[in-house]
């Protein structure tokens, strides 16, 4: 019996399922990391259109509405229909620290601007508070979007 040719076989068969999980593995982590990006970029995407839709809304009803109540009231309607709040829970879970940071900002402001509703009955889109409030939340998205690009 030949032990040289049994020996170089079973070497070979070992070096071969080695190079396959090997390959395999490569081909796992690189399949899992472009799902994680892809997952990302959506979450990111659906918070950004969350925090766009929101804001949108806010100018529109400071334009629209005169009767303070009926504007505080169509503000926080608008603020929970565009699901900001649900977005940024998903940022929480999701996005490493820095996003996730960024995001508490943006959406801190956006909730303080919508609160100039109620503080701020005669609020106008020439006011000194709105356009104090405007160019926060524009600044902070900004960061916010710089961090996300970053982070993908």
């Amino acid at each position: 019996m030949n032990w040289g040719t049994q020996i170089s076989t079973v070497i070979g068969a070992m070096l071969g399922i080695g190079a396959t999980l090997l390959v395999d593995r490569v081909r796992y982590r690189r399949d899992h990391a472009s799902r994680v990006q892809d997952v990302r970029r959506d979450l990111y995407t659906r918070y950004l259109t969350a925090l766009t839709e929101s804001s949108s809304s806010l100018r529109l009803i400071i334009l629209r509405e005169a009767d303070p109540t009926v504007r505080y009231q169509a503000a926080l309607d608008a603020f929970r229909d565009s699901s900001v709040l649900m977005r940024r829970y998903e940022i929480n879970l999701q996005a490493p620290p820095a996003v996730k940071e960024k995001s508490d900002r943006v959406y801190r402001l956006l909730r303080q601007w919508r609160d100039l509703l109620d503080t701020r009955p005669d609020l106008s889109l020439t006011s000194a508070e709105y356009i104090e409030a405007l160019d926060q939340f524009h600044e902070a998205r900004k960061d916010l979007q710089a961090v996300m690009r970053e982070n993908l």
